[in-house]
């Protein structure tokens, strides 16, 4: 007779199984590009202070920013661009703002700034339509010049995005491949003094970004919502609005490229810097909205599998990206539940010897943690490995928000409710208005 302990241990390692096959060699492959690139996974204090770099003759690039009520942040965003990525052209959308985005977009800007101005009702109708918005705009502006949709890139900057010196300029090379219509940098988080950030930057400069540069290899590398580059050509190719309504438009853009053949890659030459969240209420709206758009996206995995589109390495890697909510996050936020339950009944896994059984469900529980503690530490310099072994112990309360998150997702998705609030910022202001 099968009894419920049986059937919680096969589901955990079909789980455990999926996660490992899934994630382990993008890890791998991550840790192994940065290797090749003759860089180091210790590359962001060297990254943040590198040379500023020209875009390569021929090349135009123009940075779109949308924004609505983001005068806390928008100025430093604008003269990042203007200073430390010389030759980008940037315009900034403001999405019906009631406060003074534009005015301090065009004072930091000093006169090198298009603004691109949005009025309700066809304002705040979701960062995708202020996108294909200021894509228009961008298009015009390209007929008028007679410029190659090919060797025109658009990159997308959140408000708060700050990128490494030069990184425009490196991304471009990218793209001297043809068959390249997307590249995403990685993401690192500002103000890690602070808990919950350093946790965050856990995520997104630790596992997010190896990862990220692990798909490097199959060229499905996930687009983002900062500091993510397209070609013209291939935004072209997808239409005349090629971000939707998604509530992940960054990662709807990814699968259409996807799906007409285009590459989308990375490099660890440059990374973008942005704020973290420390509210849990805020932190958890902007985790709902993830999951929800992730998990909405599975209906588009039809799209993958047609002809056209890119190869079947990346065909398969897609897929499994996008069942990770599915066959990960949903059913380990119950396995994890009743494993403990389990644990409490007791007896361990070792009869007759508590403090084994104690010692054998920790590292049971926490060996990968503590793995990824080193690889953390490896990467993030400003931090003693002692602190990053407590980061990684954190990492498992925190998988609460992801559960949380997902569980809300399912629900809103059920009830068919697709709005969201925008995140708001923490002000990066001094008391003279300036960074």
């Amino acid at each position: 007779m099968v009894t419920w302990g049986a059937v919680l241990e096969r589901a955990a390692y079909v789980v455990f199984g999926y996660t490992l096959l899934y994630n382990v060699p993008l890890i791998v492959t991550g840790i192994v590009v940065v290797r090749r690139s003759g860089s180091s996974l210790r590359s962001r204090t060297r990254l943040s202070a590198g040379a500023v770099t020209a875009l390569p003759a021929g090349w135009i690039v123009f940075a779109m920013v949308p924004c609505l009520n983001e005068e806390k942040v928008i100025g430093p965003t604008v003269r990042n661009l203007l200073d430390d990525q010389p030759g980008v052209r940037v315009v900034v959308i403001d999405d019906g703002s009631d406060d003074a985005t534009a005015q301090t977009a065009v004072m930091a800007g000093e006169g090198r700034v298009t603004l691109v101005r949005r009025s309700l009702p066809a304002a705040r109708q979701g960062k995708g339509a202020a996108l294909n918005a200021g894509l228009s705009v961008v298009r015009r502006q390209v007929g008028v010049e007679g410029l190659d949709p090919g060797r025109v890139l658009v990159c997308v900057m959140d408000a708060d995005g700050r990128m490494s010196p030069g990184a425009a300029a490196r991304v471009v090379s990218l793209f001297d491949d043809r068959e390249v219509g997307g590249a995403q940098l990685v993401v690192s988080i500002r103000g890690r003094s602070h808990w919950a950030l350093r946790i965050q930057d856990f995520e997104f400069w630790g596992l997010s970004a190896l990862t990220q540069l692990g798909r490097i290899a199959t060229c499905t590398v996930s687009m983002a919502g900062n500091a993510q580059f397209a070609r013209l050509s291939a935004l072209d190719s997808v239409g005349p609005e090629p971000w939707s309504a998604s509530l992940t438009e960054d990662l709807d853009l990814g699968i259409s490229l996807a799906a007409r053949g285009w590459k989308v890659v990375s490099c660890t030459g440059a990374f973008v810097s942005q704020q973290g969240l420390t509210d849990p209420r805020r932190l958890l709206r902007q985790r709902t909205r993830w999951a929800q758009g992730h998990m909405s996206a599975i209906t588009r995995l039809p799209e993958l599998w047609k002809p056209g589109a890119i190869g079947f390495a990346g065909r398969l890697e897609l897929t499994g990206y996008l069942l990770v909510p599915y066959l990960i996050t949903l059913p380990y936020s119950v396995i994890q539940q009743l494993l403990l339950l389990r644990l409490l009944e007791g007896p361990g896994p070792v009869p007759g010897s508590p403090w084994l059984s104690a010692l054998t469900c920790y590292v049971m529980t926490f060996a990968a943690h503590l793995a990824w503690a080193v690889v953390y530490w490896r990467r993030a310099e400003d931090l003693p490995l002692w602190r990053a072994i407590v980061c990684a112990h954190l990492l498992m309360p925190w998988l609460y928000v992801s559960f949380i998150a997902c569980w809300r997702a399912i629900y809103r998705i059920a009830t068919g409710r697709h709005g969201w609030s925008k995140t708001d910022r923490a002000d990066e202001r001094t008391a003279d208005g300036h960074a």
